[in-house]
């Protein structure tokens, strides 16, 4: 109750803040003056926990890949794509045309399941480390690291309880048939596989059409190999869905186009073996026998020749539809660390606990303010 009252005298002391429905400036000094205690408690908090912040917050380097997917053919949709584009679906408009991926289909490319695991399955040579893969870094260095066990034992700490209590599940491999639809994935993969939907992200410029990658790693060296080849993936995955149809078109037109080589080179040498065991005697029946051959090596060389025309297209064919994806900016190895910015932080955190310390202060007048009047007329 003492307490009480010295904080009462005291506020009572101080001159009013708003006069004549305006504020005072040096009353509003005088307030905040008189809470120095508190606000400056309130900022030794948030600069310590900011400080806790910026110590574990995991070093982060930023490597940016800029590409532009292209495509060599186009077909016209006439008064179709020029509606598609007055109802605001010029990209989609513009991606049918060319054939090609629709532009707002990238970003759920880079998210997909299969197109992670291709990443991180895949080596990368680190000068510290050395080959190793997506999968095996994050398992031995980010799960592993004291960071790691930090954010287990406290944010994910009941998840931890809930594991222990249910037990170990079972290990569900994923299915070696790539034909399969569907996919099964241990524990340990689903958390790389969130690990890097996070530190992986994709961006596009509708209006120009250029693509932005960016990728987030705990090293530099690692952040530039695993965005270069994440683009490369991107570029792969475009030309596969571009030319797998001209693909099978090609491989099914080689095929037939090694059967009828066979069967042209066989009536070929029957007939020459035919003519050359006649010795140009022939009689009614040679005759017969060697139209018969003759009718049987033409027919062979027709469809010999037909689908060898129809190979030289089926080849020009895939090589124009084939799109090229242009890298404007390639994988720059960072020199910077893009996060935490403990410097940025600890201003931050100066600031914020400044504002909520002098409202705290502000909040406990008030209160005060209230409880005085209460007892006071309570008296």
């Amino acid at each position: 109750m003492t307490e009480f009252k010295n904080i009462e005298s005291s506020e009572k002391q101080l001159p009013a803040i708003i006069k004549d429905d305006e504020i005072d400036l040096v009353a509003l000094m005088l307030h905040i003056w008189n809470g120095r205690v508190l606000i400056l408690k309130t900022v030794a908090v948030f600069v310590a926990l900011g400080l806790i912040i910026a110590l574990t917050s995991p070093v982060r380097y930023t490597t940016i890949v800029k590409l532009i997917p292209e495509s060599n053919k186009s077909m016209s949709l006439g008064a179709l794509g020029g509606l598609a584009a007055q109802f605001g679906f010029g990209s989609v408009s513009a991606a049918a045309e060319g054939g090609g991926i629709p532009p707002d289909y990238y970003p759920e490319i880079v998210k997909s399941v299969p197109y992670l695991k291709l990443l991180m399955q895949q080596p990368f040579e680190l000068p510290e480390i050395g080959s190793v893969t997506l999968y095996d870094y994050y398992q031995s260095e980010i799960a592993g690291s004291w960071q790691g066990n930090i954010k287990k034992y406290t944010i994910g700490l009941p998840g931890v309880i809930l594991d222990w209590i249910k037990g170990k599940p079972e290990e569900m491999m994923t299915s070696g048939d790539s034909s399969s639809s569907i996919v099964r994935l241990t524990k340990e993969e689903r958390e790389v596989l969130e690990w890097l939907q996070n530190e992986l992200s994709l961006t596009i410029d509708k209006q120009i059409g250029m693509i932005t990658l960016t990728t987030k790693m705990p090293t530099p060296e690692l952040s530039a190999e695993v965005c270069a080849y994440a683009a490369m993936l991107l570029s792969d995955y475009a030309v596969s869905f571009r030319t797998d149809k001209g693909k099978e078109d090609l491989q099914f037109v080689q095929d037939r186009y090694f059967e009828a080589e066979m069967r042209f080179e066989t009536a070929q040498e029957a007939l020459a073996r035919f003519r050359d065991s006649s010795h140009g005697n022939l009689t009614a029946l040679a005759q017969t026998r060697q139209q018969r051959l003759q009718s049987d090596y033409d027919l062979a060389f027709n469809v010999y020749k037909a689908l060898a025309q129809q190979l030289e297209e089926a080849r020009l064919k895939l090589q124009e539809e084939t799109p090229v994806v242009k890298i404007i900016q390639p994988a720059v190895v960072p020199d910077e660390k893009s996060s935490p910015k403990r410097i940025r932080l600890m201003i931050l955190s100066v600031f914020v606990g400044g504002i909520l310390g002098i409202g705290l202060y502000f909040v406990r007048s008030i209160l005060n303010n209230i409880l005085a009047e209460f007892l006071a007329n309570k008296k």
